[in-house]
């Protein structure tokens, strides 16, 4: 950390906050529900009603009963995806509902 009574830009000091361990967690979660409209595809991301993700699992609540059947038979595949997307595992699991 710098020197505290230097100053600092905005950007050094949240980039030091956000990288504390608390605060990383929060950060990968929301980015990892934002990751599932990112790499999903199109009828799937139609399909979601809504999604969260809590200790590393991911919940996608689905309107269709044949898509949730096809995720729920790809879900390591997905669980990759987008862990390769966010740059680091943050999703360990992945439940369709």
């Amino acid at each position: 950390m710098a020197d505290s009574h230097q100053p600092q830009s905005l950007g050094s000091v949240l980039g030091e906050l956000f990288q504390q361990p608390r605060y990383r967690q929060k950060i990968d979660e929301a980015r990892a529900v934002d990751a599932w409209k990112a790499v999903a595809v199109a009828g799937a991301v139609r399909a979601t009603e809504t999604a969260w993700i809590r200790d590393g699992v991911l919940t996608v609540k689905l309107r269709s009963a044949a898509w949730r059947h096809t995720l729920h038979l790809q879900r390591e595949q997905w669980r990759q995806k987008l862990n390769e997307h966010l740059g680091r595992e943050v999703v360990r699991e992945i439940v369709f509902r």
